[in-house]
């Protein structure tokens, strides 16, 4: 006989299947990691204060499952940053900062920052601009 818990859990695991648990969207928690690992990477020594979805939306073209997440954040630059984003040509550090022009950041400066984070679906999740799966 089955004990009452192992029914339960059989149950919560077959409607998790049926509803698509585990297939998460990317959002806040995620949106503020990839952010933090793509400054990081561009050598941007900033702290992100908050982070926010402000708005999302899939994208399906034929096999590719993409999702755009749009965030506004603030980023404190706790040493100060000199951002060189006039002669930027490929999405890097100023887009991620929502800038498009050179700007100096005094120390300690707080800045908004509005952008755009783009996920791909593969069988591991969702891979994010930071090439990590989430």
């Amino acid at each position: 006989m089955i004990s009452r818990n192992v029914r339960l859990f059989i149950g919560l695991a077959a409607a998790c299947t049926l509803a698509g648990c585990g297939d998460h969207l990317p959002g806040d928690a995620t949106g503020a990691k990839v952010l933090r690992n793509i400054l990081e990477k561009n050598g941007v020594t900033a702290q992100i204060v908050s982070f926010k979805k402000v708005n999302a939306r899939e994208v399906k073209r034929e096999k590719i499952e993409a999702f755009e997440l749009l965030y506004e954040a603030e980023i404190q630059f706790p040493e100060g940053f000199e951002a060189k984003c006039r002669e930027e040509k490929e999405r890097g550090k100023c887009a991620f900062l929502g800038i498009d022009e050179d700007r100096t950041f005094a120390k300690s400066e707080v800045h908004t920052s509005e952008g755009t984070l783009h996920f791909v679906k593969t069988e591991k999740g969702w891979m994010a601009e930071d090439n990590n799966t989430y």
